[in-house]
């Protein structure tokens, strides 16, 4: 048995980890993590279309940039406004990416997926060509340890980031200023997205043959049961990470493959049951920094 599959294992983790970093941002400005799924799917159909009509890969990075950016804040604005509930709308409006990047990838194979040498990655290393290239050269992957301490750093110890954690942790506060509060809460948001665009490359360039789907709503179960925190979350993370690089050694479409495919979301539920009681709890009480009508 190969252990090659293995390598995507760092890969997978990263990706999951700033999905973790971006739906904290969205669950600080009481918009429901789950619009990380539609921010992360908007990134990857702005990449891949910026690279399909640019042929320049800084063009499309731009373009998957703007893209979850426009969905952070168009989603937040559609939330607000209409006060709607923020873990049903925000599922609602992430379909629209889901099926826009879905119909993109039927309609043909896109350059992004299919040229040589891969778009995106450092070139000219003794790597290239080999299975050790994406943990070597691509440039994502080498940074995203620091985009997750910067995300870190700016939410816990930066006057911006305590503002936000204070809008949706204290109601009261929120009261003051409704319209710097929704400028805070809209900013959060799209600073989540910013955070899930290296997420989006790391996965398309793991997945060249079909985008993977529904991790945002694993990234917020490690959120919910990490209790809101970037360590806690990032490591739980490890375990659908890992579950989802072993995907390959087992058939498609027989009994241990499909085993596979559900085992990463049956661990974000099992993280959920076990580990965030208490964080249920608080979300779904009236004063929550999860309410929309009190903020």
């Amino acid at each position: 048995m190969s252990w090659i599959p293995l390598v995507n294992f760092p890969l997978e983790w990263a990706a999951l980890a700033l999905l973790v970093a971006g739906a904290i941002y969205w669950e600080r400005g009481a918009l429901s993590g789950v619009g990380i799924e539609g921010c992360v799917l908007a990134a990857m159909l702005g990449l891949c279309l910026g690279y399909e009509w640019s042929g320049r890969y800084d063009i499309a990075a731009a373009a998957a940039a703007g893209g979850a950016a426009a969905f952070a804040l168009v989603a937040g604005a559609l939330l607000l406004s209409f006060r709607a509930d923020p873990i049903v709308g925000s599922l609602c409006l992430s379909l629209v990416p889901a099926c826009a990047l879905g119909l993109l990838s039927r309609a043909g194979p896109l350059r992004l997926m299919t040229e040589a040498p891969p778009p995106g990655l450092i070139g000219g290393t003794p790597f290239a060509g080999t299975y050790a290239e994406d943990l070597i050269a691509n440039p994502w992957l080498l940074a995203s340890p620091l985009v997750l301490a910067l995300a870190a750093f700016m939410l816990l110890k930066t006057p911006y980031g305590l503002r936000l954690r204070a809008y949706s942790e204290t109601p009261a506060l929120a009261r003051r200023g409704p319209g710097r509060v929704v400028w805070v809460r809209l900013s959060g948001a799209a600073l989540g997205a910013l955070w899930a665009v290296p997420a989006a490359a790391i996965l398309l360039r793991a997945h060249p043959a079909s985008p993977p789907f529904g991790l945002g709503l694993i990234a917020l179960a490690c959120v919910l049961a990490g209790r809101w925190g970037f360590v806690p979350g990032i490591l739980m993370a490890a375990g659908p990470a890992l579950l989802r690089t072993l995907r390959p050694y087992a058939p498609a479409g027989a009994p241990g493959g499909i085993a596979l495919d559900a085992a990463p979301f049956v661990l974000a539920l099992v993280y959920v049951i076990l580990f965030s009681r208490r964080a249920l709890r608080a979300s779904a009480s009236p004063q929550s920094r999860l309410d929309p009508d009190v903020l």
